[in-house]
């Protein structure tokens, strides 16, 4: 998580929350659809604002859920992905999760 840029946490959140509308317009199951995606990724932000507000001597115990949440993040903005706006360069991956073994992580190897 040390390498994702507190401009790419704020642009890919902003773009994933702009993304996601407003319940109360919205009938029947389009409203309920809106309103789980909204707890869904308001839970991975709070998740990964938590994380980058500890301080470092803590912040390794968060790391795991913070990368999980980011990546489902990440996930959520690339449904989006043809958008103009897409935040591309903020949309990167700390951790690879393995299908076979998903509380198994791979760090890229740029991180």
């Amino acid at each position: 998580m040390e390498r994702i840029t507190e401009d790419q946490v704020a642009r890919l959140v902003g773009f994933v929350s702009a993304r996601i509308p407003e319940t109360a317009p919205l009938p029947g199951e389009a409203r309920r659809t809106a309103a789980a995606l909204r707890l869904a990724a308001d839970r991975q932000i709070s998740a990964v604002i938590f994380h980058r507000n500890l301080p470092a001597e803590h912040a390794g115990e968060t790391e795991m859920h913070a990368a999980a949440s980011w990546n489902l993040l990440v996930a959520l903005a690339r449904i989006w992905r043809d958008h103009p706006e897409f935040p591309a360069d903020a949309a990167v991956e700390p951790f690879d999760f393995a299908c076979e073994s998903p509380l198994s992580t791979t760090r890229h190897r740029d991180s």
